[in-house]
């Protein structure tokens, strides 16, 4: 039986999933965000010119509401992503979504209820910090990249969060937490 570093387990509850889903649509998802915010600026455009230089009101009401839609999208966008994206894992694997990863000597081993899977270290590419998580970034240059949730609270036998990044960094041969990133890549 190979050696267990580190164990983390906990609930992912919407309070975590949500925090998960803010940090990562703000940071994976920028060029998204941007392209929502240019398109809404030129449907408000659009609005503004059938309402003053066309006299039109339907063409104007459209666009301006389109125009608010992309906005909204743009800056609150991952509330329904995070809520849609919820409600998958809970059909998927019941009501209370139970995670448990260990950090093997090669590997990180994932259990979500009775789903399963593993990842190498050499596949983390960068590291975010929420208020309770930590996201693990699996990814490389033309994949899709993942994050994966670990639970600050959720180590057993007394590992602390500190002992936890400085051992991520040694298994990856990166700063992925280092003291001017502040936990960010």
């Amino acid at each position: 039986m190979a050696n267990i570093f580190f164990e983390n387990r906990f609930i992912l509850t919407r309070k975590l999933h949500k925090q998960y889903c803010k940090k990562t649509f703000r940071k994976m998802r920028k060029n998204l965000q941007i392209y929502a915010v240019v398109l809404a600026v030129i449907a408000l455009a659009a609005s503004l010119l059938f309402l003053f230089y066309f006299k039109m009101q339907t063409p104007a009401i459209v666009f301006g509401v389109l125009s608010l839609y992309l906005l909204f999208m743009a800056l609150f966008g991952y509330t329904f992503s995070e809520w849609i994206n919820y409600r998958k894992l809970q059909k998927e694997h019941g009501k209370a979504i139970a995670m448990i990863l260990e950090f093997y000597q090669d590997k990180i081993a994932v259990r979500v209820n009775k789903a399963s899977f593993s990842f190498k270290y050499s596949s983390l590419s960068g590291a975010y910090e929420t208020e309770d998580l930590i996201i693990l970034i699996i990814g490389k240059r033309g994949m899709i990249e993942h994050g994966q949730v670990v639970f600050k609270d959720g180590f057993k036998d007394g590992k602390t969060i500190e002992e936890f990044k400085a051992y991520i960094n040694k298994k990856t041969k990166k700063e992925l937490f280092g003291e001017s990133q502040n936990g960010e890549v």
